[in-house]
């Protein structure tokens, strides 16, 4: 599988989880639990895997490599947002 279709899926995917997962919690249904931890094993897969096609790319130079790093690792939800929306099609 490309590196590329895993960044997407395990964003796309890490994303309806956990908001579904979060509504089932708030409205105490079962399977919140089980919802939100396979939200955060893939946001863990999204945020290793989009780190690494930063890493590798050769379109944007070391300072905002450091940037997009450091906004993954401290605001992994926004940062993907930005990254997948528009970031992404600019260091690819």
């Amino acid at each position: 599988m490309k590196l590329g279709t895993i960044v997407k899926w395990s964003f796309i995917i890490s994303f309806m989880l956990s908001l579904i997962g979060a509504y089932f919690k708030i409205t105490h249904l079962e399977g919140a639990h089980a919802l939100l931890i396979i939200g955060v094993i893939t946001t863990l897969i999204f945020i290793v895997s989009a780190i690494y096609e930063v890493r590798t790319s050769t379109r944007i130079d070391n300072s905002e490599k450091t940037m997009w790093t450091i906004a993954f690792i401290f605001m992994s939800g926004l940062a993907g947002i930005i990254y997948f929306f528009a970031g992404r099609k600019r260091i690819i």
